[in-house]
């Protein structure tokens, strides 16, 4: 299949599924699907044929960004020189990438086992924090406005993230040794979820009004509006991740993500701030999963917004984004948020998917 379709026929293929569903429900009269168990099967499905799908792409920089300068590492990847890879960096991802060149695997297949991590441990987190209904949980994750490019673009970053989201659910169920190893896993793929971490932490034991949070949010935009480049510039100095140095030279002017205060962006990230603010400040509903999660979500994105004037800031934005979908599903499949939540469930489904295909296949 030619590369150029791969994009637009996953928004598609992702799309009709959201709207079979979302049909579903806001043809309910009450709650009572939210309520209905769903078994596994139709998500389960949905993600083998993604993983063998996106796994068994053409190898392709101009559709699918990093793909091809990781192709280009692995066919150059030395085998017998082990000691030779920065074991100090992403350790994970360099042994993974050796155990696969060792066994003689092709590069499509090592891109194939990539995506069964990212898509599975996606799936997985949507099934610990929606166990009643995966299906609703799978189809906002895979319908997400950045899932689809970090499946396929930022790969280290993107199976990290939907590893510490597993995590995440074995640290809120207090599970903490299960939640430190697959921690640990995560932070060998891509040291940059280190942020997630602090911050769910921080989230749990330290400050736990979520209004603080929202307060801190409101106050990192107003200094990254005054101060500018330089908050950028210190953190770069602090060595949180090698790549700022370079995200933060002019090479990266005409990038996806142009330097300069992303307003869109910014406006991309509120919605689950301000879904929280009305489930937890406005309805006074108390759930502490959500409300960590909310808190974890609203600090790892102030971060981002200090830093937002970097080249390919999306990266960095991801270190929130990707606790968006499950932000949005968690409370509507969940708690009892309306009366007639059913309608509400399809119509939100509908307009979350509906936005990441205008902006994928028009805007983009």
């Amino acid at each position: 299949m030619p590369a150029s379709l791969y994009q637009p026929l996953y928004f598609i293929i992702v799309a009709f599924f959201c709207m079979m569903v979302a049909f579903r429900y806001i043809s309910s009269p009450s709650y009572a699907l939210q309520m209905e168990k769903h078994d596994m099967l139709l998500p389960l499905s949905l993600c083998v044929f993604l993983i063998f799908w996106l796994g068994f792409r053409p190898i392709s920089g101009t559709y699918f960004g990093d793909t091809a300068n990781y192709a280009l590492e692995y066919s150059m990847l030395d085998t017998q020189n082990a000691m030779g890879i920065n074991w100090k960096s992403e350790w994970l991802w360099a042994l993974t990438m050796l155990l696969c060149k060792s066994t003689g695997f092709s590069v499509s297949i090592f891109f194939t086992l990539v995506e069964a991590g990212y898509i599975l441990f996606a799936f997985w987190a949507a099934k610990r924090f929606l166990p009643s209904n995966p299906l609703i949980g799978t189809l906002f994750v895979f319908s997400s406005l950045m899932f689809y490019n970090f499946g396929v673009n930022g790969l280290r970053n993107g199976v990290a993230c939907s590893i510490i989201l597993v995590a995440f659910s074995y640290f809120l169920d207090n599970k903490y040794w299960f939640a430190l190893v697959l921690a640990i896993v995560a932070l060998g793929f891509h040291r940059s979820v280190f942020l997630p971490i602090v911050a769910i932490i921080v989230s749990r034991y330290f400050i736990k009004d979520f209004k603080l949070s929202v307060y801190f949010w409101m106050a990192c935009i107003f200094i990254s509006l005054i101060v500018g480049g330089s908050i950028a510039n210190f953190f770069a100095s602090l060595g949180f991740d090698d790549r700022m140095n370079s995200y933060l030279s002019n090479d990266y002017e005409d990038s996806f993500s142009s330097i300069g205060f992303r307003w869109d962006f910014l406006l991309y990230s509120t919605p689950p701030i301000v879904l929280g603010w009305y489930i937890l400040v406005h309805k006074k509903i108390k759930d502490d999963w959500f409300r960590i999660l909310c808190m974890t979500y609203v600090i790892c994105n102030a971060f981002w917004v200090l830093v937002i004037r970097v080249a390919f800031t999306n990266r960095f934005a991801y270190l929130s984004w990707f606790m968006y979908p499950i932000l949005i599903a968690y409370p509507i499949i969940n708690l009892p948020i309306w009366k007639d939540q059913d309608k509400k469930i399809g119509m939100i489904l509908a307009c979350y998917c509906g936005f990441t295909l205008f902006m994928q296949l028009i805007i983009w």
